[in-house]
């Protein structure tokens, strides 16, 4: 217990330095051509309303990429996208996990934080991905997004119309 909760101090500090030097590498490229989308996927199995928002900002699924957390991974299920659960990381956020790793890689034109329960480990992922531009859902995650549209988790549609509408203000689409 002592060294879970050691491990999630550890991990925020990461999370701090992450977002610290995200501030002051951001740039702009202009039009969104990739997207990362990072999911609670206890809370959200099917995350294919997201592939929708990916055509509505004229991204193909092929430049879309998914990354879900699990809090228990079992080896008999067939996961639809890569997943992590608190076992991928180690202290300090080291990453365990190939498949965590190899999301963090890359570098996203956007990514959509798409839950709203507090979960350090997706907190984490989030803070790790290098993206000029990040979007959540919750108030909680504003240190690390860097717009919020406050909509349900469950209404799509709302989220859709609200990131297009935003993206188009800010020229990305």
């Amino acid at each position: 217990m002592i060294f879970k909760g050691l491990k999630e101090k550890s991990i925020k500090k990461a999370i701090q330095k992450s977002v610290l030097n995200q501030v002051q590498s951001a740039g702009d490229t202009g039009v969104v051509r990739s997207l990362a989308i990072v999911i609670n996927y206890d809370k959200l199995v099917d995350y294919k309303p997201l592939m929708d928002i990916a055509k509505a900002i004229n991204i193909s699924n092929e430049d879309v990429y998914i990354i879900g957390y699990v809090n228990k991974f079992y080896k008999n299920v067939n996961y639809l996208i890569p997943v992590f659960t608190d076992n991928s990381f180690g202290m300090k956020g080291k990453i365990k996990s190939e498949e965590v790793s190899e999301f963090l890689k890359r570098d996203y034109d956007i990514v959509i934080n798409y839950y709203t329960e507090p979960n350090i480990y997706l907190t984490l992922v989030s803070a790790l991905i290098k993206s000029e531009l990040k979007v959540g859902i919750t108030s909680e995650g504003e240190v690390i997004n860097n717009l919020v549209l406050k909509t349900d988790e469950k209404d799509f549609s709302q989220f859709n119309n609200e990131l297009v509408k935003y993206l188009s203000i800010l020229k990305k689409i």
